[in-house]
């Protein structure tokens, strides 16, 4: 046989060998499962906050709401205030939540909310600025909230207004001509936030009574 030929058959035979196992079987391909990709679910929007955000809880499975203490009074911590006759207590929607009131609707539109949380003290700039990225403009630009240094029960309270588009946390909502008041009552230990959210027409229904409010809030054990 001539040498070029011999050449070619080893070839041959060596690519054989290569693709066979000890059996003389061909060697499987191992194959590579696809990556199975889930699509992002979708931002939840809707027309009324009040109901998206009581959706989201499971009252037994989650905490355990706590009970109105006196129907005269809105309490909260050490401090308490008389509360108006058009603010319905209502039970929280969050555990992160110490209270939470529902305003009687002016009109026709949906109603408005006061929701009471506490958190450690710290940088009243950063929770203005988190606020702050939960409006927009109607156009989509930033706003610059109205803020105002006061006192509350003899307390430094920073107050913090808000008007336009709210989308929440995580742009979740897209509800227009909404406002928010929030005043932000500090100590040395922690921070009272009092949240007052819902459409502008009712919240300049009850501006006043959320004034007198904030004014008759005391100390509980002070006269």
């Amino acid at each position: 046989m001539p040498r070029n030929k011999s050449f070619i058959l080893v070839l041959i035979s060596g690519n054989i060998l290569l693709g066979c196992d000890k059996e003389g079987e061909p060697t499987p391909i191992p194959v590579v499962p696809a990556e199975i990709s889930t699509p992002n679910e979708p931002n939840k929007t809707g027309s009324s906050f009040l109901n998206s955000e009581r959706e989201k809880i499971d009252h037994d499975a989650k905490f355990q709401p706590k009970k109105e203490i006196d129907p005269h009074w809105i309490i909260f911590g050490n401090f308490k205030s008389p509360r108006p006759s058009t603010w319905t207590w209502t039970a929280p929607t969050s555990n992160m939540r110490i209270a939470n009131y529902v305003l009687q609707s002016a009109g026709e539109s949906e109603s408005a909310e006061l929701d009471i949380t506490q958190f450690v003290s710290g940088d009243t700039n950063i929770t203005i600025d988190r606020l702050k990225k939960q409006f927009r403009s109607d156009g989509g630009l930033s706003l610059r909230p109205t803020i105002t240094k006061t006192t509350v029960a003899s307390l430094p309270t920073t107050l913090i207004e808000l008007s336009g588009e709210y989308m929440g946390v995580g742009a979740s909502y897209h509800l227009h001509n909404y406002t928010m008041l929030v005043a932000l009552i500090q100590n040395d230990k922690e921070t009272i936030s009092l949240r007052l959210l819902g459409p502008t027409q009712e919240i300049n229904a009850h501006k006043k009574t959320w004034n007198s409010f904030l004014e008759d809030l005391t100390l509980v054990g002070e006269n």
